[in-house]
């Protein structure tokens, strides 16, 4: 039975158990922590007798323990450490094992401990202090000490990059108040006892509004075992309003018994899935490779990993989230990693796979508007709305992991923006994912309240949203066409445009079919986007767009460039339709058009004289009276001859043509040429009878341009 929690409710109606300003009653409140989990201390104890190891065989188990990411091992031997001695290294090095293994309370004692033991050899356990503060609100507190460690924490070889977390940190101290008293209007609620166990459950993936699978990691406090192990994944239907578990899910790869996975992602068509395999290599600890299974007709192949331009030697690549590129359409994958180059810890980069060449395009960090100097974690893309949603520690948010999420692709997005309270706690909350709708979400989180098998905040439960009062709000408008006469009679003249319409000195509005709109979330100085609509018949376009967001439509001139109208909805609080005004542009049809006066002798591609004037007179002119197209040339053949001859030699025309219109002045970007040999017939080469057919033979024997975008549009396509 699902269970609708909220964490704050202590801290609403007891400032005083949350909140607490005095110094010394923050020890008596660590202290009862200490002695409330001491006997769970004493029966991890008992596993091992580690009184017979000396204090150095202690101190070298618990930093190996620490590195290979097993912290309550790593607890154990530095406990044993300090009973023997006291060391302030090794009381930091405790207070992080606590943290690793988010036991807060415990790791706030000892970084307090550690900082006052050696306040110069230990300066970053303050600000470690001052963020499990924030775990227990105790914000203005942890901002005191925030600002204290800005002070102190200079002339480190990190000061830099803790200078700018502690800047986030102070911020977060103030918003953190203030997203609590203004939570966001949103329903969290545990998904129950089917789902979550004392394990740990997380990485939510939605097949559908009603299936998912997801990852049960158990919870194992001190493993004995040298080897990487993989979560166990498990489907789940939703019967009514409840998820209910159907079992172990796998992706049922040929030749492969279990993937082993420790993320994963299906791409938008759901024929291709990323994922994540992990072990220990030595000298290095963990380290984790991208894998992808391919669908063929039904069936999924063997995992095959990525290449080591995406798979980075000696670095890890932990998650993946799966995207397109708006203007290719090519498959994007968004991972994280710890390469370098990044803006801080963990990153989120991409890369870009070119089918032409079936190669992935040299990864890129997504930039400082997504990453920080903390950590980024658990990408997930919603291509519907291009936003991006992921965690991080760096970003000001509630507590340690924070979900936020940003419009965009590639390296250019709007500036993060927190998902608020509830959904945010002052704990950990990750993996999240969104319903098709919009309407709904999932997560993960280890916020107090779920199924534990250790302490309170050890394990992550999934939690599922439910966004209240959520609604689109429709956006309409007209595109007319501003007839340019010149560029009218340029086309009527040089190419066969069956499908153009004839100048007129008519004053009536003609609607523009096939006209491109662009939508973009922000302003004309600073916009990212978001989608773009064809009009139709009538030169209508539509969107639809949420409230309190400013938005900007782009409209394409072939002769001006770009023209923008900016609207807001900031306000609206019902989806009333904007109507936008109707707008004129220049306008040139993105149909193909034939050139006329180009023709060949059988087996020839070098232009002649003639040839070469009627392109200066034709498409030459054409470009130079409409500066933003960019065009494809495209050449075509008959069916006589091979198909491999006649690729060949529609590409060596098309290839001759671009290469005389860059050295008349086109700028290279602007054009470009394929041969289609005599795959894309406009008429039959042979009659019905099979006789030949020279009059259609002649039609397909053609050279052909069309507009395939803009000049700004193709310098927009942001990759660093």
């Amino acid at each position: 039975m699902s269970v609708t929690l909220s964490i704050f409710e202590p801290y609403k109606h007891s400032q005083r158990r949350y909140y607490l300003k005095n110094y010394s009653m923050v020890r008596k409140y660590l202290l009862s922590c200490l002695l409330l989990i001491f006997v769970g201390a004493i029966s991890l104890q008992a596993q091992e007798d580690l009184s017979v190891y000396s204090t150095g065989k202690l101190k070298k188990l618990g930093i190996k323990a620490l590195q290979n990411k097993e912290p309550y091992k790593a607890i154990r031997y530095f406990e044993e450490f300090l009973k023997i001695k006291e060391d302030p290294a090794i009381m930091y090095q405790l207070a992080e094992s606590y943290r690793f293994a988010r036991n807060y309370p415990f790791a706030q004692y000892w970084y307090d401990k550690a900082y006052k033991a050696s306040p110069k050899k230990n300066g970053k356990a303050l600000f470690y202090y001052a963020a499990m503060l924030k775990t227990s609100q105790m914000y203005e507190e942890a901002e005191t000490q925030f600002k204290t460690f800005k002070k102190e924490y200079v002339d480190y070889d990190d000061s830099e990059i803790f200078q700018k977390r502690t800047k986030n940190q102070i911020i977060s101290c103030d918003s953190s108040v203030n997203m609590v008293k203004n939570p966001v209007q949103a329903r969290v609620t545990h998904m129950g006892t089917s789902l979550n166990t004392e394990a740990m459950e997380y990485m939510p993936i939605l097949l559908s509004n009603t299936s998912m699978i997801f990852a049960v990691e158990p919870f194992d406090t001190v493993s004995s075992s040298d080897a990487v192990k993989a979560p166990i994944l498990y489907g789940a239907n939703k019967s009514g309003f409840t998820w209910l578990n159907t079992g172990e899910w796998d992706l049922k790869a040929e030749n492969t018994p279990s993937i082993g996975m420790f993320h994963g992602a299906f791409s938008p068509d759901f024929q291709r899935f990323y994922f994540t395999k992990c072990e220990k290599v030595k000298k290095m600890g963990t380290v984790c490779k991208i894998y992808v299974s391919k669908n063929s007709f039904g069936v999924w192949q063997a995992p095959e990993e990525l290449p080591e331009i995406v798979n980075s030697k000696g670095f890890s690549n932990l998650q993946v989230a799966v995207g397109n590129e708006s203007k290719k359409n090519d498959e994007v994958l968004y991972f994280v990693s710890n390469r370098p180059g990044g803006q801080g810890g963990l990153d989120i980069w991409f890369t870009i796979f070119m089918p032409k060449k079936s190669e992935w395009r040299e990864p890129k960090n997504c930039g400082n508007k997504i990453n920080t100097a903390g950590d980024e974690l658990s990408p997930y893309f919603d291509m519907a709305t291009r936003t991006m949603y992921y965690s991080s520690t760096g970003h000001a948010g509630l507590g340690e992991y924070d979900i936020f999420k940003t419009n965009g692709e590639l390296g250019k997005w709007t500036p993060a923006e927190n998902m608020g309270y509830p959904i945010n706690s002052p704990y950990d909350d990750y993996y999240f994912t969104i319903a098709t709708d919009g309407k709904s979400g999932m997560f993960s989180s280890n916020r107090p309240g779920g199924v534990v098998a250790g302490h309170e905040t050890c394990c992550d439960d999934l939690y599922e949203i439910n966004f209240e009062n959520v609604f689109e709000i429709p956006v309409v408008g007209r595109v007319f066409e501003v007839e340019d006469k010149e560029i009218k009679k340029l086309i009527s003249k040089n190419f066969q445009t069956e499908g153009l319409q004839p100048i007129s000195d008519s004053v009536d509005i003609r609607y523009i079919n096939g006209g491109t709109v662009s939508l973009f979330i922000g302003n004309t100085n600073e916009k990212v986007f978001l989608s773009k609509d064809d009009t139709n018949e009538q030169g209508m376009y539509s969107f639809k767009v949420e409230p309190g967001k400013d938005y900007v439509l782009q409209f394409e001139n072939v002769k001006t460039g770009r023209a923008f109208i900016p609207f807001t909805t900031k306000g609206m609080e019902k989806p009333d339709t904007i109507k936008i005004r109707d707008y004129g542009i220049n306008f040139i049809s993105k149909e193909a058009m034939v050139m006329k006066n180009i023709y060949y002798e059988y087996g020839k591609y070098k232009l002649t004289k003639d040839q070469r004037s009627a392109i200066d007179s034709s498409i030459i002119s054409l470009m130079k009276q409409a500066p933003e197209i960019v065009i494809e040339l495209s050449s075509h053949t008959d069916n006589q001859g091979s198909e491999e001859f006649n690729l060949k030699l529609s590409q060596k025309r098309a290839d001759e043509i671009v290469q005389y219109m860059i050295k008349q002045g086109i700028e290279a970007n602007r054009v470009s040429g394929k041969g289609y040999g005599y795959s894309v017939p406009v008429a039959k080469n042979n009659n019905d009878d099979g006789s030949d057919n020279p009059d259609g033979r002649a039609k397909n024997r053609r050279t052909e341009f069309k507009i395939v975008g803009s000049v700004q549009e193709m310098n927009e396509v942001i990759y660093e």
